[in-house]
């Protein structure tokens, strides 16, 4: 099996522990080292062998890391341009043989459970080798309005759906039907390719054009105008909402899933069950009076907490971030203003 980790994203609703030349998948998010380093050790576990599809820049701190780890011989397809998760993925299938069977492993992800990881991957991979596409299911634990949903009926899947309000995710949590879309796959590369062809053939070729153009294939390198070519697209949309080879793995919330998409999933992840406890991360320890339920991340100063609840406050040596937890999504929006205030700061 080869594992294809996706480097792509910039994790902006992190900010500002999360920025374009250290995104949050190379940070130091959670203790125990990056995401990234992270999803490389789990998979080793699995006797997989890796390609790493990153940008310019990413691609730099992936081998940084992977050489801190003592990984070699991987794979590495290094995009001049991103397009979405459907090229990269076909690109680096593009560079095994059709019968190799792929996992997609995003490299932001936090997993916990790697029992039941390894439990969920050796499912996939048994169908993958029968020829399906495997999509895994987180099963909900609330209703979360950040991820897409994947409605199944045992291993069948009915339909994908794009991230709901909350309302939607209330209906879809009840149901019992809908699983939270992981962005994790498992198939044959020659499989995916032959669908990706079937269903999004503008796609297949503009990738095969880049694929056999590419001035470099070790490590694969593709030209920046066919890389521009290429439609951007997910995975999602360009295949696996079209298929009709789809199966759904669904992985138990004992896998401690998590995209770490957010500060209020950072918290769910660094606080304990206990009624407004507050959690920290960096030193010095925050000080805290008459202060709960709130998410400390320092890099030296003192912080000192006086009668606030459900604060999300993030201390970088240049920008200081404070928001109510419930509303750490819109990091994101404070992100875009950024672009046009101080875009130094991203």
């Amino acid at each position: 099996m080869t594992t294809i980790i996706l480097c792509g994203g910039s994790g902006t609703r992190l900010w500002p522990l999360s920025r374009a030349a250290r995104p949050k998948q190379f940070a130091n998010i959670v203790p125990g080292g990056s995401l990234f380093e992270a999803a490389v050790r789990r998979n080793l576990e699995l006797g997989s062998g890796f390609v790493v599809a990153a940008n310019e820049g990413q691609s730099s701190l992936a081998a940084a890391q992977l050489d801190g780890l003592g990984v070699t011989g991987y794979g590495s397809m290094i995009e001049p341009v991103g397009r979405n998760t459907a090229p990269a993925i076909a690109l680096a299938c593009m560079m095994l043989p059709p019968d190799e069977v792929v996992f997609v492993a995003p490299s932001d992800h936090l997993i916990r459970g790697l029992p039941e990881y390894r439990a969920a991957i050796a499912r996939g991979t048994e169908l993958a080798r029968t020829g399906r596409l495997v999509t895994f299911g987180i099963a909900p634990t609330y209703a979360e309005t950040g991820y897409g949903y994947i409605e199944s009926d045992g291993e069948t899947v009915r339909s994908f759906k794009e991230k709901p309000d909350a309302a939607t995710a209330e209906r879809y949590l009840a149901s019992g039907k809908y699983s939270w879309n992981s962005g994790m796959f498992c198939f044959m590369a020659g499989a995916f390719l032959s669908e990706l062809k079937a269903h999004s053939p503008d796609v297949h070729a503009a990738c095969l054009a880049a694929y056999e153009r590419a001035p470099s294939k070790a490590p694969l390198r593709p030209a920046k105008a066919d890389m521009e070519a290429v439609p951007s697209i997910s995975v999602d949309f360009a295949v696996m909402e079209k298929s009709g080879r789809v199966s759904c793995v669904l992985c138990p919330p004992a896998m401690g899933w998590s995209d770490l998409g957010s500060y209020d999933a950072m918290y769910d992840e660094l606080s304990s069950s206990v009624p407004g406890e507050s959690a920290s991360i960096g030193s010095p320890e925050p000080v805290s009076i008459g202060s709960s339920g709130n998410l400390v991340i320092s890099s030296g100063k003192r912080i000192v907490l006086v009668d606030v609840e459900d604060l999300v406050v993030v201390d970088t040596p240049d920008a200081l971030l404070v928001a109510r937890r419930g509303s750490t999504q819109r990091v994101k929006d404070a992100v875009d203003a950024l672009k046009a205030a101080d875009p130094g700061l991203l």
